[in-house]
C-alpha cells in the first residue's frame, strides 16, 4: 500500500527538517517487502517499534569506516532498546566473512551499495538464511541497490525492511547526491517515460541543496517503477531486465580506471546504448536526443575523460568487465541491453541482450568521444 506524505514543509537554514512518511512495497514474485521513506528526527521511534516486534535475539549491524558516528549512533539508538547490538565492519567485495548469524539474529545493513551486499552475503551464511534489514546512506543504495532481489553473491534474498532514512544524506557533498541518481534517470528512459519531466525536475541536489521533500518523490518513483517489473520477473532476467540499461558500457568505463563515479559511468553507458539502437535501426534519433537532454540536464559528462578513449572502452567491452547481470562476451560481440523507443527495451528470441558487434559498437562509442576545443578565432587587419 502506497501512502503520502504526513508533512511536507520546507526547512530553512537552523529549523527542524520536516517530517516526511511514504510507503512504498516491493512484490517480487511471492516475496514482498516494505520500503518505508521517511524524514526528521521523529521519526526513528517508529524504527524501534518495527525491530521489537521481530522478536530477535541480537541485531548484527554491519557498516563501514566512511560512515559518519552520528549516522551510526542513530542507528543504534533505534535498535538497542529491541535487543542487543553488535557492530561490524563490512569486509572486502572479494573477501569472505568469517562469523555467522544465528537462527534469529537479524542483520541491518547500514551504508551505501558495497555494504548492502555485505550485509546479504552475511545474512545468507547461515543454513535459513537470518533476517535483513536495510538503512542505505546513499542515493545509490536508496534508489537501487535497496530495491532489488539480485546481489552478486545471493539471489533472491528479500530484505525485511527497507528503512530509507533520508536525513542519512545530509552529510553528502552535493555532487555525490547528483551522481547517485542515475537509477532515475535510467528507469525513466528504459522503463517509464511517462515521467520524463517529473524527474528532470529532481535530478539536480548539486545546484538546489539537498531537499527532503524532493529526495522523498526520488525515492518513492524508483520504488514504484522497480515495482511495475518485478512482480512479474523478480531475478530481473526477464522484462526487468532493462534495469541493466547502460550496464555494458558503464562496467567497462569503471574497469578502465579513469576515476568515474557510478552515476557518470552510467550516464555516458545510456548514451551509448542509445547510439548503438539508433546506428542499427530501433531507435529513433529523437529518442537519442531526449537521452542527452535528461543527461544534461542532470548535469553528467557526456564525453569520456582523459585518457580514454573510444578504443580503449571497446577493448575493455571485448574483454568483459566486472561480473553483473549482463555477462562477458568473452571477446565475442558485446551484449547489451537496447531499446526500440523510450521506455521499450528491444527483443531478440524472448531475451533483452542484443549482440552488439565492433563494427556498431565502435561507432556508438564516439557518442562520448572527447570532443577537440574550437580553436580560437583570430581576426587579422
Amino acid at each position: 500500500m502506497n501512502e503520502p506524505l504526513m508533512n511536507t514543509t520546507g526547512t530553512t537554514p537552523g529549523t527542524t527538517p520536516p517530517t516526511i512518511g511514504m510507503n512504498r512495497a516491493i512484490l517480487a514474485g511471492n516475496l514482498h517487502f516494505p520500503v518505508l521513506v521517511r524524514g526528521g528526527e521523529d521519526t526513528w521511534p517508529e524504527l524501534t517499534g518495527i525491530a521489537t516486534d521481530l522478536a530477535p535475539d541480537a541485531f548484527w549491524l554491519v557498516t563501514d569506516e566512511g560512515l559518519p558516528r552520528e549516522h551510526t549512533a542513530a542507528v543504534l539508538g533505534a535498535l538497542s532498546p529491541a535487543a542487543a547490538t553488535r557492530v561490524l565492519r563490512a569486509p572486502a567485495p572479494d573477501a569472505a566473512w568469517d562469523v555467522t548469524p544465528a537462527p534469529d539474529t537479524v542483520v541491518v545493513a547500514v551504508g551505501g551499495s558495497g555494504v548492502i551486499e555485505a550485509a546479504a552475503r552475511l545474512a545468507t551464511r547461515p543454513a535459513r538464511p537470518a533476517r535483513l534489514i536495510l538503512v542505505p546512506t546513499t542515493p545509490r543504495a536508496m534508489t537501487d541497490t535497496a530495491l532489488t532481489l539480485e546481489h552478486p553473491a545471493t539471489h533472491g534474498l528479500a530484505p525485511t525492511l527497507v528503512w530509507a532514512q533520508l536525513d542519512l544524506l545530509r552529510t553528502l557533498p552535493p555532487d555525490e547526491l547528483r551522481t547517485g541518481l542515475a537509477a532515475t534517470v535510467r528507469n525513466v528512459l528504459a522503463v517509464s517515460p511517462s515521467f520524463y519531466d517529473t524527474a528532470a525536475a529532481l535530478l539536480r541536489p548539486d545546484v538546489t541543496g539537498f531537499d527532503t521533500r524532493l529526495m522523498a518523490r526520488v525515492v518513492a518513483l524508483n520504488a514504484d517503477i522497480r515495482a511495475t517489473l518485478m512482480y512479474y520477473d523478480p531475478s530481473e532476467q526477464g522484462p526487468a531486465m532493462a534495469f541493466s540499461y547502460g550496464r555494458t558500457v558503464a562496467d567497462a568505463l569503471l574497469a578502465a580506471g579513469a576515476g568515474l563515479s557510478e552515476g557518470d559511468a552510467a550516464a555516458l553507458g545510456m548514451l551509448v546504448a542509445a547510439r548503438a539502437a539508433v546506428l542499427l535501426g530501433l531507435l529513433d534519433p529523437a529518442a537519442e536526443r531526449a537521452h542527452h537532454e535528461m543527461i544534461a540536464r542532470w548535469g553528467a559528462p557526456r564525453e569520456l575523460p582523459a585518457p580514454l578513449t573510444p578504443d580503449t572502452v571497446a577493448a575493455v567491452v571485448r574483454r568483459g568487465a566486472a561480473p553483473g547481470p549482463v555477462p562477458a562476451p568473452d571477446a565475442g560481440p558485446a551484449r547489451m541491453v537496447l531499446l526500440d523507443g523510450l521506455g521499450a527495451p528491444h527483443v531478440v528470441r524472448g531475451r533483452m541482450l542484443t549482440e552488439v558487434d565492433d563494427d556498431v559498437l565502435r561507432p556508438a562509442l564516439d557518442a562520448i568521444a572527447t570532443r577537440a576545443p574550437a580553436p580560437d578565432l583570430i581576426i587579422t587587419h
